[in-house]
């Protein structure tokens, strides 16, 4: 008898404990499922933002803030092959320059990126891409004047550009900003580059963006015909002559005419009005 009524109450022990055991079990899988959701929904939630950070940035200055990127590093990425291959003081000096900078302003777009949900390239263009691997074949000079006329003066006229549009289309008002702050380095490197181009023989009959000459500031000999690019020109002469070049800062004189501004008067006349910068005077 009383070995019965112990099997019973350890039978009903048992059963007890199994219930016990399987709402404990329950109870931890439902924590670790609703845990799992909760991860999942926070993830979920933070792509949404991301995304919904990059559906309020417009498509075009999603794509200007990429040719930005672009422009950057393929400077970069030129700079760190010139220190490599050129044997030229003044163009490695121009390169880390172009490293240095555009590293910094690299890192500034990728902060206003990533705060607004863009994702940037990490390496150059496919077109730079292959205007590199053309520069690794060359040497010594040759490498010094493509990578100044390439990296130095058209990228940075290129970049100008873009940033110029930028700041008049941009609908984002920090992108506008940053392209403002941006500008000011590049038209620095422009004129930087065009004064280590001049060293090495090179020149360009574009005027910068600036207005200034490109060809180490100095204008090319032009009959009778106003400067369009900042440098300043002699004036036209009725009488057949040609006016003489002018150079940037200085002043042009008509031959045998009047002369251009205060600031130089020509031979046998007497100072006559300029127009746009210093020009000569029409011949008597």
């Amino acid at each position: 008898m009383n070995k019965q009524l112990i099997l019973k109450r350890m039978a009903a022990c048992a059963t007890l404990a199994m219930m016990f055991g399987g709402a404990i079990a329950q109870n931890a899988t439902g924590a670790a499922t609703t845990g799992s959701m909760s991860g999942n929904s926070a993830t979920a939630a933070s792509t949404t933002a991301a995304s919904g950070s990059a559906a309020k940035v417009a498509s075009a200055d999603q794509k200007m803030m990429r040719d930005i990127a672009h422009a950057n590093l393929s400077e970069i990425a030129a700079g760190k092959m010139a220190l490599e291959k050129s044997q030229s003081d003044d163009v490695k000096t121009f390169a880390q320059k172009m490293i240095d900078d555009h590293t910094k302003a690299q890192q500034e777009l990728q902060t206003l990126a990533d705060s607004k949900g863009v994702k940037l390239p990490t390496e150059p263009d496919a077109k730079h891409k292959a205007l590199s691997k053309v520069m690794s074949a060359l040497k010594g000079d040759t490498f010094d004047k493509r990578y100044l006329k390439q990296g130095g003066l058209n990228d940075h006229e290129n970049t100008h550009k873009l940033l110029v549009r930028v700041q008049d289309k941009a609908k984002d008002a920090d992108l506008k900003a940053y392209a403002a702050k941006t500008i000011t380095a590049v038209d620095q490197h422009l004129t930087m580059a065009q004064e280590t181009a001049a060293k090495h023989g090179m020149g360009s009959k574009k005027g910068n963006m600036t207005g200034a000459a490109t060809d180490n500031g100095a204008m090319g000999a032009r009959s009778g015909a106003m400067s369009s690019s900042g440098g300043n020109s002699g004036g036209a002469a009725s009488s057949g002559m040609s006016g003489a070049s002018g150079t940037t800062g200085g002043t042009g004189a008509g031959a045998m005419g009047n002369g251009g501004s205060a600031a130089g008067a020509g031979a046998m006349g007497t100072p006559g009005a300029s127009t746009g910068g210093t020009t000569g005077g029409a011949a008597r």
